[in-house]
């Protein structure tokens, strides 16, 4: 059985909305990470284009009748495109202007085999006596992200606020969800075909940490757990504390000077299960 142990979402930055977004329901889970908006102004009329994408996804996952994986995120991506369509009638739309977001849903099946799927960089930790088990995220996206941040010109102004480093990522995020490589969850239902599945075989009892990029980064961009260990603090010290971990070492390296990196926090989300 897959039951709720504890959550969190942290904002990147307090004084701005919470791109993400979670859930659980019966015997399934999800984190969603909207992709930071590239203009000012958000075209859905909400906090941001972002955080928009995200809930709705949200709510298409909590209407989910648990069927097939691939169709819980086609359905959520025919939504919002229909939504998006509507709020944006009338409007000039560029491509990097659509909204997109990272997602990594699970559920427990009837032979009690964990199935999972997911788009973009959200991660997954699963720990039981046989050691850990890790899914999700693309393949060399944290060192093209590492990679590009760090080669921005000009220094005393945040990243994002760089009109060079924001062409940069309107050209890359243009790119995205259609005949190339990298594929997220967004506004083309065909989305859910690129969406990578998986399975993991566990052996009860054993934890299982989902998580957006945010919080994924005290292992993958920080280095200061390794998978199973962080799985461990989970359970010992709780989300919390390792949320004040995160923030505390980003803090100590607000200019991205030893982990480059495009804003000082990000939005930070994780989920604990418990599997039994």
């Amino acid at each position: 059985m897959l039951t709720f142990v504890e959550a969190i979402s942290l904002a990147g930055d307090r004084a701005k909305q919470n791109d993400d977004a979670l859930g659980f329901r019966g015997n399934a889970a999800w984190v969603i990470d909207g992709a930071t908006d590239l203009s000012e102004t958000p075209v859905t009329n909400t906090a941001s284009d972002a955080s928009w994408i995200a809930q709705v996804a949200n709510t298409s996952f909590n209407a989910w009748t648990y069927g097939d994986l691939r169709e819980a995120i086609r359905t959520a991506s025919e939504s919002a495109a229909n939504a998006f369509s509507y709020l944006t009638r009338g409007q000039n739309i560029e491509r990097w202007q659509l909204p997109i977001a990272s997602l990594l849903m699970l559920t427990e099946n009837e032979r009690g085999v964990i199935e999972g799927i997911d788009l973009g960089d959200c991660r997954v930790y699963a720990l039981d006596a046989n050691g850990v088990q890790t899914a999700g995220g693309h393949e060399g996206g944290l060192d093209a992200e590492v990679k590009l941040a760090a080669a921005q010109p000009g220094v005393g102004k945040p990243l994002l606020k760089r009109a060079a480093a924001i062409e940069t990522l309107r050209r890359n995020r243009a790119a995205m969800n259609s005949d190339g490589k990298y594929w997220t969850f967004g506004l083309q239902p065909v989305c859910a075909d690129h969406a990578r599945v998986w399975t993991l075989t566990l052996k009860r009892p054993a934890h299982i940490l989902l998580m957006t990029d945010g919080f994924s980064a005290l292992a993958d961009r920080y280095s200061v757990y390794e998978p199973a260990a962080l799985v461990k603090a989970a359970i010992s010290v709780g989300l919390q504390e390792l949320g004040r971990e995160l923030r505390a070492l980003e803090a100590s390296d607000a200019a991205g000077s030893r982990f480059p990196r495009f804003k000082q926090s990000d939005d930070a989300t994780a989920v604990l299960l418990r599997l039994s």
